[in-house]
């Protein structure tokens, strides 16, 4: 007679917590056993077999052991939950609606997954990429009127810095647009240089 499951099977969350934990415990040089030694002083009891199958994805993670684990790698448990690099979406968020700076910022309660309130978190990175982008303009021009282009960072080392946040700023306008279409009316009576400058339309 087929044996049956109790409860729902373990989804990608889990699988997400699986690979962060192992790469969290190895990014802290520690084995199994050693990991084990530190969850059992700060008080939870786990043997190394058991975070073995935890990584293996054998066994389920549950909500204090993940606080703890996070807690003896000197990392978050919002980092242990997050989706590592192109993976799927954690357990019941549909593949593809949100992008995975959108899940981060989910994760660290810095924005609901709502299209209103991401469009104003999206707002904000606009913001904190345009001061980056006047800081390091600001770095060229001292390296500039200094005559100098060597040390720890060169002028061209900050202008492509700037390059790449002036990317990122079309890339934030286009997310704001495409999560509320009618933020498009008031982008374009924005002064067009907040969003970077304009594409060229020179020909090769």
């Amino acid at each position: 007679m087929k044996q049956r499951q109790r409860g729902n099977p373990a989804g990608n969350t889990n699988a997400h917590v699986a690979a962060n934990l192992r790469r969290a415990r190895q990014s802290a040089g520690l084995d199994l056993r050693e990991l084990a030694s530190r969850v059992q002083r700060a008080g939870r009891a786990i043997s190394h077999s058991a975070i073995s199958k935890i990584e293996n994805e054998e066994r389920r993670v549950d909500v204090d052991d993940l606080v703890v684990f996070a807690y003896v790698l000197d990392t978050t448990p919002a980092a242990l939950l997050t989706p590592p690099e192109d993976a799927p979406a954690p357990t019941g968020l549909p593949d593809g609606d949100y992008l995975d700076e959108e899940i981060w910022a989910w994760m660290r309660d810095l924005s609901p997954l709502i299209a209103g309130r991401l469009v104003w978190f999206w707002y904000g990175q606009a913001e904190s990429t345009r001061r980056r982008i006047e800081l390091n303009k600001n770095l060229v021009e001292m390296h500039v009127a200094k005559g100098q282009d060597e040390g720890i960072t060169t002028a061209a080392e900050y202008e492509a810095r700037i390059a790449k946040d002036e990317d990122r700023l079309l890339f934030i306008k286009a997310r704001i647009v495409a999560l509320d279409p009618a933020a498009a009316d008031r982008i374009v009576q924005e002064d067009p240089s907040r969003w970077g400058p304009a594409p060229s339309t020179d020909t090769p």
